[in-house]
């Protein structure tokens, strides 16, 4: 093919400047629109190739940008519009970021997930700088999708789960040492229920038991207006290993804006706590009933009557 390039460089403007878009735009001009749309269909559809044109595709980005975009907009197909979202983190640059709130809420749980996918991508390029990637993540880390709040969660709250480790390790020590000290007191007791409350905006946990001499029918146990009627409720903490936790959980707490996904966080980590062994170990010298059950509900509207221990 013979190129005349003083032509090609008049058509789009480009006879006094040089640079990847314009580039990209003569390589679209020369290989022609089409040639992309059909690489992206290529690529989504197994044809046989589709590797050597999703290699295209990812050295000649983001040319099949728009047509993965155009296939997700106007396919009736939902595995079509699947894999045209998927190949969008192969096929774009930082202009993909007009597409992601749209992405995010898409009522398919495969689109949702592929977004954190077509974002880390991105960051791996260095399309995305930080600030960017921030505003768009800290709308992700309150996201319905688990998998989508986890990511986000991972990186807005980067600093919180580098210290949540050692936060669950004293919280589960915290917990064993305080269980074991109320056993001694409540070693007559017949225990239906356990149950750990987190407020990490009070910076507090709530431990409370539910006995068997309480009269509440244990369907309706936990409901607000009759946890707070149980006679073992809010036992106060012997040590201050518990209030120390407190205070840093708080803290971070805060740091997120009040974040729901630190929250999960936090309560994903009391949950870890409780079901390690050591806590169990401690658990088993109490008179339980055969019905019992431990559990950690969030204290916030958005997870109503959720229990996070299951």
């Amino acid at each position: 093919m013979q190129v005349d390039w003083e032509k090609l460089a008049t058509e789009l403007g480009a006879i006094h400047i040089h640079g990847s878009q314009v580039s990209l735009e003569a390589i679209e001009t020369l290989l022609g629109e089409d040639f992309f749309a059909q690489a992206v269909e290529c690529c989504i559809n197994l044809e046989e190739g589709w590797g050597l044109a999703e290699g295209i595709l990812r050295i000649l980005r983001p040319l099949g940008m728009k047509h993965c975009y155009n296939i997700y907009k106007t396919s009736h197909d939902i595995e079509k519009r699947r894999s045209a979202v998927w190949l969008l983190k192969y096929t774009s640059n930082r202009e993909v970021l007009e597409y992601i709130p749209e992405l995010l809420a898409d009522p398919d749980a495969h689109i949702q997930k592929n977004v954190t996918e077509i974002l880390d991508q991105m960051s791996f390029w260095r399309e995305i700088n930080d600030e960017e990637m921030m505003s768009v993540l800290e709308l992700a880390v309150d996201h319905p999708n688990e998998a989508v709040r986890k990511f986000a969660i991972g990186i807005v709250h980067e600093e919180t789960i580098q210290g949540i480790d050692d936060f669950t390790k004293r919280l589960t020590d915290g917990l064993r040492q305080e269980l074991y000290q109320w056993q001694k007191r409540l070693k007559f007791e017949t225990m239906h229920g356990l149950d750990l409350r987190c407020t990490p905006w009070y910076g507090q946990f709530e431990l409370s038991f539910l006995t068997a001499q309480e009269d509440f029918d244990l369907t309706e146990a936990y409901h607000d207006k009759n946890y707070y009627q149980w006679r073992l409720n809010d036992l106060p903490f012997h040590g201050y290993e518990i209030s120390t936790l407190g205070e840093w959980m708080q803290k971070e707490f805060e740091k997120s804006r009040l974040s729901l996904g630190c929250l999960e966080l936090f309560l994903s980590a009391s949950v870890t706590a409780l079901k390690s062994s050591a806590v169990q170990k401690v658990l088993r010298r109490y008179n339980l009933s055969q019905d019992f059950q431990i559990t950690v509900f969030s204290p916030n509207s958005s997870f109503p009557q959720k229990n996070f221990y299951f």
